[in-house]
């Protein structure tokens, strides 16, 4: 399963490159220290989702190095650490290290063009160790820019615009392809025939020939487990899932299932392409939810041509379709029509647009035909751009229902391993007329010890919520906005200020008092409200607004949208603002935007956390029953084949996974039809 783990690795990594890390200052003692340095931090730009504790503070940034001044230039004796998986580890403002990449090159008409490029690049401060391999036509570099690939391509597009220019993961070798794919893999299939037939021929003989040749011949076969087993090892990782697999693989040879433990092995090892190819199309349902629009339709004079979005500059003009969102800023060129501006406004007004009207990134032409838009900014500046990094971070803590299937793990694994050990090494030696029982029951128990994919499912379920959220103009920046939702006992409710109350919002009053958690009212409106079935506060300060926060029952989610609420949003538990992007502060600081007019979105994002947390334990429970049987049945001396548990356990994972995104293939489909 190294090669799932390396998936979700990738997976993750390329999502974090877009998104800023979590630092925590702590070792404040006193409460002058903690407002000098929110005060410092809330004036940095870069700065967002400051979290004020009673000696601590934590937040998102970009570069710390950059803030080394002002956190330390209020009291040196500030500890500041990076926050990972909801671990805090030291930071030592260390200098970032460029990455390297590797691009192939395409319809190279002349060597020429190449040079020009590399020289160009070279001489950009952004790029280092520019080099070209003629041989395999792969341009190498080193950059700490994020999208290194579009810059490439426009510096190309002006040397000569024919030449195609693609991103490589890994430095091609072509002289090893062969000794890597086949000659290796030949030499392996050959040495298996021959120990397998030798096993098959000296079966007729009661000698040690047999077991011996059988024993070669699976453990050639198993040389992946192997290596992996040992790399972990090495690690001083003992009870990996490796390792408990192949102890159970040789406890089935050693009990005279030669065919059967082998036919166990390549299933096993065929299973984990299977696991591969489903969390695959798993995360898949994920991305398509959260993926940013790549393209966009250029129009050049008479030419209409669908181009990246990436590469389109400053003075192209874009034509957008009715209900398509304005990815862009800029002026109206062309057309007449309606656009929505809630997502950057707050505004439930629709504006009339035409030419010479400014629109922004977020928009959305809500009319009946297509407007020409000359563009103002590039596409990285863009408002729509920082909207799908925010919606495409990956989880900076572990969710609840990730630290449960984590816990679970961590005594259920050696306490199955343990029972394993007993049952096929030792009762064996006490009672040698059970030998082969007890030993093939060892190896059932030491196959079904291992987690398998519980953990990578527990992960696809948090990710499903977050991509189902976003699909309804709900945007989780962390896993944590969503799960904590779950745990909070007190929800407080700030109104719109100097809005008059409609139907709407009472209708959301009603749902939101319905999920069992104290439901208090902030009311700024330009009426007093008295419900007796709500707890309404009518025009208070801001003080007073932090006083009854504090008072409430802990943990509290706070709803609010206005800059008066960063302070708010910051001491609640979960902070979630509505009204957009209207207001770069409040969604720094929020744990969960609202970009969508509805106020019903407000309780959807309750529902939607409740279901993810209950789609995560159905999953744990429907893998930890599984298991439970098999283990009864294997301790009820029950021959079941080892293959078979094997079948059985790959089964669960790939229903396990293929359902942990549920919540997002259902709503593409409803979106679809």
């Amino acid at each position: 399963m190294d090669n799932m783990n390396k998936i979700c690795y990738d997976v993750k990594e390329e999502v974090d490159s877009l998104n800023k890390k979590t630092f925590e200052v702590s070792n404040i003692h006193s409460t002058d220290e903690l407002n000098q340095l929110s005060i410092a931090l809330n004036k940095k730009e870069q700065v967002s989702h400051i979290k004020i504790g009673k000696d601590n503070i934590s937040f998102y940034c970009l570069d710390i190095d950059a803030l080394k001044g002002v956190i330390y230039g209020i009291n040196k004796n500030f500890i500041v650490k990076e926050v990972v998986d909801g671990v805090s580890y030291q930071y030592d403002f260390a200098k970032p290290i460029d990455k390297e990449y590797y691009f192939i090159i395409r319809n190279i008409i002349t060597e020429e063009d190449i040079d020009v490029l590399v020289n160009r690049l070279n001489k950009d401060k952004r790029f280092h160790d520019v080099e070209y391999n003629t041989q395999n036509r792969l341009l190498i570099l080193s950059t700490m820019e994020r999208n290194p690939l579009s810059i490439i391509k426009k510096i190309m597009k002006k040397i000569n615009p024919s030449v195609e220019i693609l991103e490589h993961r890994k430095p091609i070798r072509s002289q090893d392809v062969f000794n890597q794919r086949f000659l290796k893999n030949y030499i392996r299939i050959g040495i298996i025939l021959f120990f397998g037939a030798l096993g098959i021929v000296s079966s007729r003989d009661d000698t040690f020939l047999t077991p011996l040749s059988w024993f070669a011949c699976i453990m050639i076969i198993a040389l992946p487990i192997i290596e992996n087993a040992w790399n972990h090892i090495k690690q001083k990782n003992i009870l990996n899932e490796q390792l408990l697999v192949l102890c159970g693989m040789i406890l089935g040879i050693i009990s005279g299932a030669y065919v059967e433990t082998g036919l166990a092995v390549i299933l096993y090892e065929l299973s984990e392409r299977v696991l591969i190819k489903v969390m695959q199309k798993s995360l898949n349902h994920v991305t398509n939810a959260i993926q940013r629009p790549e393209t966009v339709v250029r129009v050049d004079k008479n030419n209409v041509k669908k181009v990246s979005l990436y590469d389109i500059e400053i003075g192209d003009v874009i034509k957008v379709l009715p209900n398509d969102v304005i990815p862009i800023p800029g002026v109206v060129e062309k057309g007449l029509s309606i656009i929505s501006t809630y997502s950057n406004t707050s505004s439930y007004d629709h504006e009339v647009v035409k030419k010479g009207s400014e629109v922004n990134s977020g928009d959305i032409n809500v009319g009946e035909d297509p407007i020409y838009i000359k563009v103002t900014k590039t596409y990285e500046s863009a408002n729509l751009t920082h909207l799908m990094q925010i919606a495409s971070i990956a989880s900076v803590y572990e969710s609840k229902v990730e630290k449960y299937t984590l816990l679970f793990s961590h005594y259920y694994t050696p306490f199955v391993a343990a029972i394993g050990l007993v049952v096929g090494v030792i009762l064996p030696l006490i009672n040698y007329e059970m030998f082969a029982a007890y030993i093939r029951i060892g190896a059932i128990l030491f196959i079904i010890s291992s987690g398998l994919a519980t953990e990578y499912s527990s992960s696809l379920v948090i990710l499903d919520g977050l991509s189902r959220a976003f699909v309804d103009g709900i945007i989780v920046e962390s896993s944590m906005g969503l799960d904590c939702l779950n745990a909070t006992r007190t929800i407080i409710y700030d109104r719109f200020d100097g809005e008059e109350i409609t139907e709407e919002e009472l209708t959301l009053f009603k749902k939101l008092s319905h999920l069992g958690k104290s439901f208090i009212v902030f009311n700024d409106g330009p009426v007093p409200l008295e419900y007796d079935q709500y707890t309404i506060y009518n025009d208070l300060s801001s003080d007073e607004k932090m006083k009854v926060l504090d008072e409430a029952s802990d943990p509290v989610v706070y709803i609010g949208d206005s800059s008066k609420d960063v302070e708010l949003l910051q001491k609640s538990y979960v902070g979630i603002s509505r009204g957009g992007l209207a207001d770069s502060k409040v969604v720094e600081n929020s744990d969960i935007v609202l970009i969508d007019a509805s106020l019903n979105r407000v309780y959807e994002t309750f529902v939607i956390a409740r279901k993810t947390r209950t789609h995560g334990f159905i999953n744990n429970f429907v893998s930890i029953l599984m298991k439970l049987v098999i283990f009864i049945l294997a301790l009820s001396f029950i021959p079941i084949p080892l293959w078979l548990v094997i079948l059985i356990e790959v089964a669960i994972d790939v229903i396990e996974l293929y359902f942990a995104t549920y919540q997002s293939q259902r709503k593409q489909k409803e979106v679809a039809q």
